[in-house]
């Protein structure tokens, strides 16, 4: 049987990507979105947030505990949350249809 033994930096990395991904996908399903692209992938984007988001909760809280895991939970997912409309007003996509 083969077992896949992770470090705490292996933990640390995939509740970070899961917690960008949650976001990133909650971005998707906005009405705010800025990103034509992203918004029409974005149609299941607040379940599929959802569960990335408990996926990255509960990495977080294997690895530090409950309480700091809750805290680094919410700091890595709202920075990600915040830095997104930031990098899309940066950007400037293409003109959206109104």
């Amino acid at each position: 049987m083969i077992t896949v033994a992770l470090t705490s930096l292996g933990f640390c990395s995939l509740a970070l990507a899961g917690s960008a991904f949650s976001a990133l996908a909650l971005y998707a399903a906005s009405p705010h979105c800025r990103w034509p692209r992203l918004r029409r992938a974005g149609r299941l984007g607040r379940q599929i947030s959802l569960v990335a988001a408990v996926a990255a909760l509960w990495l977080w809280i294997a690895n530090l505990g409950i309480a700091t895991g809750v805290v680094v939970m919410l700091c890595s997912w709202m920075l990600v949350a915040i830095l997104l409309p930031m990098l899309a007003a940066w950007h400037r996509p293409a003109q959206v249809m109104r």
